[in-house]
């Protein structure tokens, strides 16, 4: 018998996923920016919702793979992989199920090459967010309030930043 990684199921409610901090010449970073009326998720306490790029790993696919193809079809980006920088575990209901799901997600620097933002996968959740460009310090604030409001440390990538600023200030 085989379990996956790439998709939580009632079974095994498990996720592995890579998250990317993509990050232009003068130093910002690109997040997905959701108005509350165009969530992705459901929830009583909708709020704007600012994210890093998140992809699900395909089988057999590795890491900086995964991160790069997410890139591109979430933002139109590509870019370099620079260094890991940690991951965030976080525990959700599946929608359908109800099943409390534990998801890993491992958090890389991209340095970014090019952006065309018309080239993302329109098909994809994430092609509904607008691109914003943020400074570090700033986006770890709003992370911390975001996570504080949502109750949901997936919702809370300010671990990931701060972890960003050490690594680009050693």
């Amino acid at each position: 018998m085989s379990v996956s990684i790439t998709k939580a199921t009632k079974e095994f409610p498990f996720h592995v996923s890579v998250g990317a901090v993509l990050t232009n010449d003068e130093g910002l970073i690109c997040v997905h920016f959701y108005k509350k009326d165009d969530l992705p998720i459901e929830t009583e306490k909708k709020s704007d919702l600012w994210l890093l790029m998140r992809e699900s790993i395909e089988s057999g696919e590795a890491l900086e793979t995964t991160v790069l193809r997410g890139l591109k079809e979430e933002f139109g980006a590509a870019g370099e992989v620079k260094a890991y920088l940690g991951s965030i575990k976080s525990h959700f209901p599946l929608r359908v199920s109800k099943v409390e799901v534990e998801k890993t997600t491992l958090y890389f620097h991209v340095k970014m090459t090019s952006l065309d933002p018309e080239s993302r996968d329109k098909d994809e959740v994430e092609s509904k967010s607008e691109i914003k460009w943020i400074a570090p310090e700033t986006l770890e604030n709003i992370f911390v309030e975001q996570g504080k409001k949502y109750g949901r440390s997936d919702l809370d990538e300010s671990s990931i930043i701060r972890n960003y600023l050490k690594y680009v200030r050693n």
